[in-house]
């Protein structure tokens, strides 16, 4: 896919808040000079009002290293607008270039998208003839006839049926929340709505609430008596109902007998979910009181048997993060007024010293590139961190321990050093953003293909250790944009600081809206140029693909559906929809502006 036209004015299809960071991009195929540019409200009132028409100055044209997408010059249009509609129009070759009408209003990305997420999160619910099966969920290769009760939960993908708390498990860095984590990711956009658009929250919480409880209710069901639980239900790709097993499969769908989920596996992030239901304001199918007994015995069988699931035995940056965030939210939960009274000093003792160690060790592994970039040692080979799905979520982590610690009597000075830590790595993401020509702001990590030396690039390695794994990154991209604005509201954030981290999380929740170089909304049913999945697995409204990638056969270029990979089995890199992708975007439009 590829823009055709000489000269494109791109913006966020689905508008702008009208206070914050807001541009548009001009996108030229051929060489063209750019004259000048004005912001034009459309159908205002009166045409001789002087808020009608703003001149914009325009960036320079710039080449992204590596992409052959054309030129790209940047416009940053006013931060402050009154509501309305509005064009960007560009003077070139003494003719004009208008982008489409957006709509710019109080609290505008969150009324167009929120009430569909929520949608797309029902419409995806496993149910029917999978929850009868599932409900009477077997072991792979296991004859003695145990069953689970495994029905409900969310299905992965357009083209996966499967539930998963976690694929991909046996890497060590490259574990993916899913489940649990858009059963999180629900209640604590619930929580950012409440505090930042209350007047949506007014409408739309509830159903967050009531779909989360659906996410915790599957966990309780899929926690094994012994306190663990399981890492998924896959059929292998075949959408047979008999091949659907518990299991956790290798590549190319090899199903094994190593079903329990570690930290990094989705058990971290389960607790953390379960942790946090218990502290809602309504009980699901499992009452408050059962979702913290269920986080409990999580956590307790992690902290003494993590490493017996781990595929390597060794944990990584992931168990750090994921284990911290299920103790942050199980100190928050055990200090509502429902949590139980007695053992309440013990078991709070433990997961205090828990979330302290764990805390200490995310903080532990800040290293800084040779050009004094910060970034996080992500395991026992000293590799950096970085990932395709949650890059933001150690930030997250961070931030909800501090949150969690001193107010249960804790580490004041260790809830210092994680904000700090955490702001470092925000501004440290804005850093190599900036480092080269990038007009749209987009994301870029510190990586470390297999058999490579490290290096800053824009879009997930090809060689991996998962063998065959890359893909669009739309959650990757929300998770940065939702742990920056968390980190520009620190105190120890500086004003300059603070507005560079809320321009990153504009620009990438923009670049998911629509404003990026392929003009494609990523979000199905919203804006223009949305790309289906197939016509067998159709994407469904309200939900966000999986999007754009470096280039299929060069991997310094960017690519969206090219034509020879698209159609020959490969789609699905660009094309499918993925819950993360949804739940890290919700988390993300909550907060910003």
């Amino acid at each position: 896919m590829r823009l055709t036209a000489p000269l494109t004015v791109l913006v966020n299809h689905l508008g702008y808040a009208a206070t914050g960071t807001k541009k548009a991009v001009v996108a030229t195929t051929v060489p063209v000079d750019v004259t000048s540019a004005r912001l034009v409200r459309v159908g205002a009132p009166d045409p001789g009002d002087v808020s009608r028409e703003v001149s914009l100055a325009v960036g320079p044209e710039e080449q992204v290293p590596g992409w052959t997408t054309g030129t790209y010059r940047r416009i940053e249009l006013p931060e402050q607008l009154a509501p309305g509609t509005y064009r960007v129009e560009v003077v070139a070759a003494d003719q004009v270039h208008a982008s489409r009408d957006v709509i710019v209003g109080d609290h505008r990305l969150q009324y167009s998208t929120v009430s569909d997420v929520a949608a797309y999160f029902r419409a995806v619910r496993s149910s029917g003839e999978i929850d009868r099966k599932d409900r009477h969920a077997r072991f792979y290769g296991d004859g003695s006839g145990r069953e689970v009760d495994a029905r409900g939960g969310w299905l992965d993908a357009s083209g996966d049926f499967s539930k998963f708390l976690s694929h991909l498990t046996y890497t060590r860095m490259m574990s993916p929340q899913q489940i649990p984590l858009c059963a999180w990711a629900l209640m604590a956009a619930r929580d950012e709505l409440e505090h930042r658009h209350p007047e949506l929250w007014r409408a739309q919480g509830n159903r967050l609430r009531d779909e989360a409880l659906f996410g915790a209710d599957f966990l309780v069901r899929f926690q094994s008596p012994e306190g663990y639980f399981y890492t998924g239900i896959f059929d292998a790709l075949t959408k047979d109902l008999h091949e659907r097993v518990i299991t956790a499969p290798l590549q190319d769908s090899v199903r094994t007998q190593r079903w329990q989920a570690g930290y990094r596996h989705g058990g971290g992030l389960a607790v953390a979910a379960l942790a946090r239901a218990s502290t809602l304001d309504d009980d699901g199918e499992t009452t408050r009181a059962g979702y913290l007994a269920a986080a409990v015995r999580g956590f307790e069988h992690l902290e003494t048997h993590n490493r017996e699931y781990l595929f390597d035995g060794e944990e990584s940056v992931i168990d750090d993060y994921c284990a911290l965030l299920a103790a942050s939210e199980l100190l928050v939960a055990l200090r509502e007024p429902a949590a139980p009274r007695s053992a309440d000093e013990d078991l709070r003792a433990t997961v205090e010293e828990a979330a302290r160690r764990r805390a200490t060790s995310l903080c532990d592994r800040y290293r800084t590139d040779p050009d004094g970039i910060g970034f996080l040692e992500g395991d026992v080979l000293g590799r950096p961190f970085f990932h395709a799905a949650e890059t933001g979520l150690p930030q997250v982590a961070l931030l909800r321990f501090a949150e969690a610690v001193p107010d249960v009597g804790g580490d004041v000075p260790l809830a210092a050093r994680a904000r700090r830590t955490a702001l470092a790595l925000a501004l440290a993401t804005a850093s190599r953003v900036d480092d080269v020509p990038n007009p749209f702001g987009y994301l870029r990590q510190y990586v470390q293909p297999d058999g490579e030396e490290p290096r800053t690039a824009f879009f997930y390695p090809h060689a991996n250790e998962t063998g065959y794994w890359w893909q669009g990154e739309n959650a990757n991209v929300s998770s940065v944009a939702y742990a920056a604005v968390r980190c520009a509201e620190l105190d120890e954030c500086p004003p300059d600081a603070r507005a560079r981290l809320l321009r990153l999380a504009d620009d990438q929740v923009h670049w998911v809206t629509g404003l990026n170089p392929f003009d494609a909304s990523m979000l199905q049913g919203r804006g223009a140029n949305n790309v289906e999945y197939s016509t067998a697995f159709q994407n469904v409204p309200g939900g966000i693909l999986n999007g754009i990638t470096s280039g299929f056969d060069d991997e310094q270029d960017v690519d969206f559906m090219p034509p020879g990979p698209a159609s020959s089995g490969d789609s699905w890199r660009w094309a499918e929809q993925w819950i993360p992708h949804t739940g890290w975007f919700l988390l993300a439009v909550s907060a910003v502006r």
